[in-house]
C-alpha cells in the first residue's frame, strides 16, 4: 500500500474534531481543517499547499482544490459552497455577458442566476425537422430554436428538450439512457434541466460533438477544457396547494415554459404552458487542473424529505417551519421508497409511455445520512448574513465527491472517487482513506431529487459517469450520446 496523491501537490491538515462545541460555525470549520496536523506534516514530502476552508459570499468561486489533506472535507465542501454561491449570484442578462455575475447586486437580489445564463442543453444540441444536427449559435447569442416554439426568446426559462419528455426523467445507468420520473406530493412531475458554461460549450462546438459521428471513442478519447462546468437542476412545479409560506422558502422562477401534461395528452404531442417552478436540487460538476476527473457537488432544498441525521449532523426539518415536505408524506411509512424499484410506475416517461395527468405522489426518504463535516459547512454558510437573509439559506450541500487518483486521466482511470469508492488493494491511497478497510465502500450520499433510487453506498456519481461515459472516451459526461444529431 502506497500513501500518495498522484498528480496533486502534497498537503497537510488534521482529522475532524470528534465533537462539536459552542464555537462559531466559521471557527468550527477552521478547527476541523487545521487540527492536529503537525505530526502528519512530518510524513509529507515537499512544500505544503494551503487550502481555502473559510466560508465566504462572493460572486467568484474557488478555482480548484490542489491539495488533499488528511481531513479533506472542509476544503472540498467549501469549494462546493463557493461554487454554489457564485453560480447562484444574480447574472448580467445581455447576450454579450452570458455566464457573468452582476457585481452591482447582492446574492439575495432578484433576477436570473449566473448558471441560468449558461447555454441550455437544447441550445447546444439543435436539430432541424428531419433530426439533423445544426451548428449551435455562438456563446454570446440567444438566437436558437426553442423546443417550445420559434417565437420563444431563449432568455425565457424553458424546461423541455427536442427529445420528447426527456426532461421528465432522472438519468439512467445506460449510455444515453433515462431512468425514472419523480412525482412530488402536489401531484406534479419533477422536471430536469442541463446547462453548460462557456468552456464546456466551446469543447463541444470546437470538436463538433453535437454531431453523432464525431462523438469521442476509446481510441479517440475526449478531453473537455479545464474550467468546464456542467449544471443539472431539478425543478418542482408549483400549484395552488403551494401557499405563500411555501413559495417564499424556494428560489422560484415565475411563468417558466414547461410541458403541460393535460394539453399534451389532449393534443397527442408535447405542448408548453407557463408555470411557476421551484428549485429543489442542483448538481454542479467542475473540471479543474488538479482534478481532471472533475469535482462533483450536489445540493438540494432542505424541505424535500424528513431529516435522518443525528445531533450536529441533523438536517433542518420542514415541519419546524410549518411547511410540508415536497416529496414525503409523514403519515406513510418512512422505511422504504414507494413505489418499489420494480414498479411499472418507474418506467421512463417517453412518447411511448406518456405522463399521466394525475400521477400518484411518490414517497421519498433519505437513505444515507449526510456527512457530519458537510453539515458543519452547511451551518457555517447558513450563519453568514448574506446567506441567512436570502432564500439560499434553505439549500444544503449533501455531497462533494472528488477523484483521489488523478493521473493519468483517460478511459482507464475512474479517478478512484471519494467518498463512494473502495480503495484499491496495494494502490496509492491518501491519508484520509486509511480508516476504511480494503474492499469496504466509503459512505456515499445521493441527491433525493436526482438519484432517488440510487441511494446505496455502492452507487456514486463518478462511478456511474465513468461506466456510461469516461470508459467510452467521453470524459465523464454522458449527455452527448442522447442528444447528438445526425450529420
Amino acid at each position: 500500500m502506497v500513501l500518495s496523491n498522484p498528480g496533486n501537490p502534497p498537503s497537510s491538515a488534521g482529522p475532524a474534531c470528534a465533537r462539536m462545541d459552542t464555537v462559531s460555525p466559521r471557527a468550527r470549520i477552521r478547527r476541523i481543517a487545521a487540527a492536529t496536523w503537525a505530526g502528519v506534516l512530518l510524513l509529507l514530502p515537499g512544500p505544503v499547499a494551503a487550502d481555502d476552508v473559510d466560508p465566504q459570499v462572493l460572486p467568484d468561486r474557488i478555482d480548484d482544490v490542489p491539495a488533499t489533506r488528511p481531513d479533506p472535507f472542509p476544503a472540498f465542501d467549501n469549494f462546493s459552497w463557493r461554487a454554489f454561491v457564485a453560480l447562484n449570484w444574480p447574472a448580467l442578462t445581455d447576450a454579450a455577458h452570458r455566464g457573468e455575475p452582476d457585481r452591482s447586486k447582492a446574492l439575495g437580489d432578484p433576477g436570473p442566476r449566473v448558471w441560468e445564463t449558461f447555454k441550455s442543453r437544447y441550445e447546444v444540441f439543435q436539430r432541424d425537422p428531419d433530426g439533423r444536427a445544426l451548428v449551435p449559435s455562438p456563446w454570446d447569442s440567444y438566437e436558437a430554436r426553442n423546443p417550445c416554439g420559434s417565437d420563444v426568446d431563449n432568455r425565457t426559462k424553458t424546461l423541455r428538450s427536442f427529445t420528447p419528455f426527456a426532461d421528465f426523467n432522472q438519468a439512467g445507468f445506460t449510455i444515453g439512457g433515462l431512468a425514472n420520473p419523480l412525482v412530488a406530493q402536489n401531484g406534479t412531475y419533477t422536471r430536469f434541466e442541463v446547462r453548460f458554461d462557456r468552456e464546456e460549450f466551446s469543447s463541444i462546438v470546437d470538436h463538433k460533438w453535437y454531431i453523432r459521428r464525431n462523438l469521442p471513442t476509446v481510441r479517440r478519447p475526449a478531453a473537455f477544457n479545464t474550467g468546464s462546468i456542467q449544471i443539472k437542476a431539478a425543478w418542482r412545479i408549483l400549484t395552488d396547494r403551494d401557499t405563500a409560506a411555501v413559495r417564499q422558502r424556494y428560489y422560484v422562477v415565475k411563468d417558466a415554459l414547461v410541458v403541460d401534461v393535460h394539453n399534451s395528452l389532449k393534443a397527442g404531442t408535447s405542448v408548453c404552458s407557463r408555470q411557476d417552478i421551484a428549485l429543489v436540487g442542483l448538481h454542479i460538476v467542475v473540471k479543474t487542473t488538479y482534478r481532471p476527473q472533475w469535482i462533483w457537488s450536489s445540493f438540494e432544498h432542505v424541505d424535500n424529505v424528513p431529516p435522518i441525521g443525528k445531533d450536529e449532523a441533523r438536517e433542518p426539518d420542514a415541519r419546524g417551519s410549518g411547511v410540508p415536505y415536497s416529496y414525503n408524506n409523514p403519515n406513510k411509512p418512512q422505511s422504504e421508497l414507494d413505489p418499489p424499484v420494480d414498479s411499472p410506475a418507474l418506467l421512463p416517461i417517453s412518447a411511448d409511455n406518456p405522463p399521466k395527468e394525475h400521477p400518484d405522489p411518490m414517497q421519498v426518504i433519505r437513505q444515507q445520512p449526510i456527512n457530519a463535516e458537510t453539515m458543519a459547512m452547511n451551518r457555517a454558510y447558513w450563519a453568514l448574513p448574506e446567506v441567512r437573509r436570502s432564500v439560499w439559506a434553505n439549500y444544503m450541500l449533501v455531497l462533494t465527491q472528488w477523484p483521489t487518483v488523478t493521473q493519468p486521466p483517460g478511459p482507464d482511470n475512474d479517478g478512484l472517487p471519494f467518498p463512494g469508492g473502495s480503495p484499491r488493494p496495494h494502490g496509492p491511497l491518501d491519508f484520509y482513506q486509511l480508516p476504511h478497510r480494503i474492499g469496504e465502500p466509503n459512505p456515499n450520499v445521493a441527491n433525493t431529487t436526482m438519484e432517488t433510487y440510487r441511494q446505496t453506498t455502492s452507487s456514486n456519481c463518478m462511478a456511474c459517469h465513468h461506466l456510461v461515459s469516461n470508459a467510452l472516451g467521453r470524459d465523464f459526461v454522458a449527455f452527448m450520446a442522447l442528444d447528438a444529431g445526425r450529420p
